[in-house]
């Protein structure tokens, strides 16, 4: 595996209501290095992200309605966390579609 390379594992836009961006295949491991959002708007925008391990529980992974000024954008980085089979990255914000993002990390067996 090369590591200066970190294939993209999931992208799109955030979506208005909670919704998964991102589950961990069956059988696999995955270890998360970076999650990067963009405001592609001209307003500020709040967004949330959450962890799902368990089926039943979303926990809060970043501040609740993180702000996002406009036009910006913001990484997490350097190994953040590892996912189980059947884990979950979940997100939304404060308008659909106006939000991209991208998660980035490698999946083991």
């Amino acid at each position: 595996m090369d590591e200066a390379y970190i294939p993209v594992l999931a992208d799109g836009q955030l979506p208005l209501a909670k919704t998964t961006l991102y589950l961990c295949p069956l059988g696999k491991k995955v270890r998360i290095e970076l999650i990067t959002f963009v405001n592609i708007t001209l307003v500020n925008r709040t967004i949330n992200l959450y962890l799902k391990r368990d089926g039943v529980n979303s926990r809060r992974i970043i501040p609740i309605n993180l702000t996002l000024a406009a036009g910006g954008g913001t990484a997490y980085f350097n190994n953040i966390f590892s996912l189980e089979s059947g884990d979950l990255i979940e997100g939304d914000a404060s308008a659909a579609g106006v939000i991209d993002y991208t998660i980035s990390g490698y999946e083991r067996d």
